[in-house]
């Protein structure tokens, strides 16, 4: 148990120094706004990851309980981790413009909320992160639900926690938005998820569940 809570706090890790649009919409927000702004950013986008983890979830676990599929299924999430790993490491670093003058207007209760929900839900690669992550899980911890949970909670768990860490130190966090400081980031991210991805699909083929009675 404590090995899967482990595995799922480095890849929650990996996740939260994935560079994107909600990183960007949750620095802005909470310059703008003020952490208590930020902090309900934060909770919409791990309302949205949520989501996309109980789609995933449901949407794969007959494949996945069932040993025939455990070549495919490994394969094609490995494959998606290593995929959206390298597009990590090697694509162009942009920072995107994070104003912290203040605004007049101030955001209405559950609006930020909602703007952090909607933004990280609308991104394609979450599902595509959720998707391979619980193929992962599932092969590694041999779809044992205890283990499974553990993981996916360790993942959350720290995804949430990095970024309400994001919103109370927005104006730290501002001053190392340049291009060469974030590839960085999201090439120690890239290489984890392709690391990740490896280990699935090399699981999948030591172990050959499909050969299994």
């Amino acid at each position: 148990m404590l090995g899967a809570i482990g595995q799922g706090i480095l890849f929650g890790i990996a996740l939260c120094f994935s560079i994107g649009p909600a990183f960007f919409g949750l620095i802005q927000t909470s310059l703008r706004h003020g952490h208590a702004a930020g902090i309900e950013m934060a909770l919409g986008i791990f309302a949205s990851d949520l989501t996309y983890l109980l789609l995933a979830y449901f949407g794969l676990s007959g494949w996945m309980m069932d040993e025939k599929y455990a070549l495919p299924v490994g394969l094609t999430g490995g494959a998606l981790l290593i995929g959206y790993g390298s597009y990590q490491i090697f694509k162009k670093t942009i920072v995107q413009s994070v104003e912290g003058d203040v605004e007049i207007k101030s955001p209405t209760l559950g609006t930020m909320m909602l703007k952090g929900f909607l933004m990280n839900l609308l991104n394609p690669f979450i599902l595509i992160l959720w998707l391979s992550a619980m193929t992962l899980a599932s092969n590694r911890f041999n779809n044992d639900y205890w283990p499974m949970f553990a993981f996916f909670v360790a993942t959350l768990a720290t995804v949430l926690g990095t970024d309400i860490l994001k919103a109370l130190g927005a104006g730290k966090i501002k001053s190392y938005l340049n291009e060469n400081m974030l590839h960085k980031v999201n090439i120690i991210a890239g290489i984890i998820l392709v690391i990740s991805g490896l280990v699935l699909i090399v699981r999948v083929f030591v172990e050959e569940p499909w050969a299994k009675k």
